[in-house]
């Protein structure tokens, strides 16, 4: 029987207060990659068996043989609708794992492949009128007009749930039933760094190589991912295939790892280059049949293999606890895709003490993405997403040339090897040291700086400045002035005590006060009293931002 963890089962009340208690229909949980979104919707179905009849849907057969052996394994009968290939591997799974298998056609509970029901959703529509909850995987899909809601609108009677690590979509969209997707309001399960710090997740170490293949690499538009084309022309003028090797043996010699390719030409080429060093490696791609992805995932998982390279096979659904090391030869503008690739590293493992994660193609820093840290702090919404202006550079890579690890820069010294950051020197020979020069770290600015940036946040009384422009003008622009004043104070006071829930978050993070000074500044370009001395309006502004 399924078991779930405590933040699992808090999850899953939270989806049923939202049904039964708030009255939400359609319902987005988050979870990030790891975290079990698998067993605790396939709870959500058991704990509803006498209730609902239920169809899961998804998009891959690899997700759907996954929830069927979950199911299986706690004795839920299930239907299957897929082909009849996938269904004959599935029941042969389940056999050979369990002993029998648990599918059975005219059960309340289905799972569904996506592309099968919608090509033969004649057939199914009286029965999708009976079906009274849908549960649905990966849903960063679902929008109203593409084949995930045309699905979904067979679905006349049911209520809806649906899962997915990362809520966000290259093309801006958003989920929510008020913009493009389905969804009336968003569940957020813990986030990564709690996992990882809670022990649910495994730590992790990032190698960044480097690496010509970024200097290479072309992209047409923000909206959408390089396109194949794109990506094989920064293979073929860079060194990037001999690289994956000479890095894997550099930072994970002997560890278990999958490598995230972008082309079959690719990916074949980087296999021969594996097992010329003596190291067991397989290629899969789409062209594999469903035998050979299975007989290579076992000999992966039994270390006959010690490298597996996939192109956009594994970036969803794969769990296999076993990976030690995540290899990132392909470049994504997308973070979900980006999350998905690196959460492959992130399961538990006996004897694994942290994940490695070596990025050839600037996914973490650089042009291939820029997505920055897999644990740190980020925003989901339900809205549509606003065009994203210049990024925030949070991250440095080590200069310890051994390291080449990234981190981030409110940091003094990386976490990984302990060498110590370099700050760039005082210029000139003043001895005055702006915030610029030292990243915003106050315990490096001098005295006489750091006492007029503190001045700065000291505001003249509402009486003082009353009786300066009554002098200078008149009575009646005194008092305007006065009136001004206050509201300027009390919008001070509001963004301090907005300033305190943003440190009390970093805190969670981990972040002493000299950090949690330094990650504002690179935040925002301004020191937290530079802050509470801007105009009212500004004050105003930041507050809204940092909320």
């Amino acid at each position: 029987m399924i078991k779930l963890r405590p933040y699992q089962e808090a999850a899953k009340a939270k989806v049923f207060h939202a049904w039964d208690i708030e009255g939400y229909k359609n319902i987005l949980l988050r979870m990030p990659t790891g975290s079990g979104k698998t067993k605790t919707f396939c709870q959500i179905v058991i704990d509803t068996l006498n209730t609902h009849s239920t169809a899961i849907m998804v998009h891959r057969k690899e997700l759907v043989s996954q929830i069927c052996l979950t199911l299986a394994e706690s004795e839920i009968e299930h239907n299957i609708i897929a082909s009849r290939t996938d269904i004959r591997g599935i029941i042969k799974a389940e056999r050979r794992k369990l002993k029998r298998s648990f599918y059975q056609p005219n059960s309340k509970v289905s799972v569904i492949s996506v592309d099968t029901l919608n090509s033969r959703k004649d057939n199914y529509r009286d029965w999708a009128k009976g079906i009274t909850q849908v549960i649905t995987d990966e849903a960063a899909h679902v929008l109203k007009e593409n084949k995930w809601g045309r699905a979904h609108s067979l679905f006349t009677n049911a209520r809806s749930l649906g899962v997915t690590a990362t809520p966000e979509r290259l093309d801006r969209k958003g989920l929510g039933s008020h913009a493009d997707g389905i969804y009336d309001v968003m569940i957020e399960g813990p986030d990564t760094y709690w996992l990882i710090k809670n022990g649910f997740l495994s730590k992790y170490k990032i190698a960044i190589p480097d690496s010509d293949y970024q200097n290479y690499l072309k992209s047409s538009s923000d909206k959408s991912d390089y396109s194949k084309k794109a990506m094989m022309e920064a293979v073929k003028q860079s060194h990037i295939i001999g690289d994956v090797v000479k890095e894997y043996l550099r930072h994970a010699k002997g560890k278990q790892a999958i490598l995230f390719g972008t082309d079959i030409e690719t990916v074949h080429q980087m296999e021969k280059q594996f097992i010329s060093q003596g190291i067991p490696a397989k290629a899969l791609d789409s062209k594999c049949s469903d035998k050979e992805r299975i007989e290579n995932m076992i000999d992966f998982e039994e270390k006959r293999i010690q490298v597996l390279l996939n192109v956009d096979l594994f970036d969803e659904g794969l769990d296999v606890p076993g990976i030690e090391c995540v290899i990132m030869a392909r470049p994504t503008k997308s973070l979900g895709k980006y999350l998905q690739m690196i959460g492959r590293g992130l399961r538990l493992a006996q004897g694994k003490d942290f994940a490695i994660i070596i990025d050839h193609v600037g996914n973490i820093k650089g042009s291939g993405g820029d997505h920055g840290l897999p644990d740190q702090p980020r925003k989901w919404t339900l809205d549509r997403i606003k065009k994203r202006g210049k990024k925030n550079n949070f991250l440095r890579i080590c200069s310890n040339f051994m390291c080449n690890s990234p981190f981030d820069r409110a940091l003094t010294e990386c976490p990984w090897c302990g060498f110590k950051a370099i700050t760039v020197s005082r210029e000139g020979g003043s001895g005055r040291t702006p915030p610029e020069i030292v990243d915003g770290d106050l315990t490096l600015i001098d005295p006489d700086t750091l006492r007029e940036l503190t001045g700065m946040a000291i505001l003249e009384s509402p009486a003082d400045v009353g009786e300066r422009v009554t002098a200078a003008v008149n009575g009646a622009a005194g008092l305007h002035a006065m009136k001004r004043q206050r509201e300027r104070i009390d919008m001070q006071k509001q963004l301090s005590e907005t300033i305190a829930v943003y440190a009390g978050k970093l805190r969670d993070y981990g972040y002493t006060d000299r950090q949690i000074h330094k990650r504002f500044y690179l935040d925002k370009g301004m020191t937290i009293t530079e802050a509470l001395g801007l105009t009212r309006a500004d004050m105003e502004a930041l507050k809204e931002n940092l909320q």
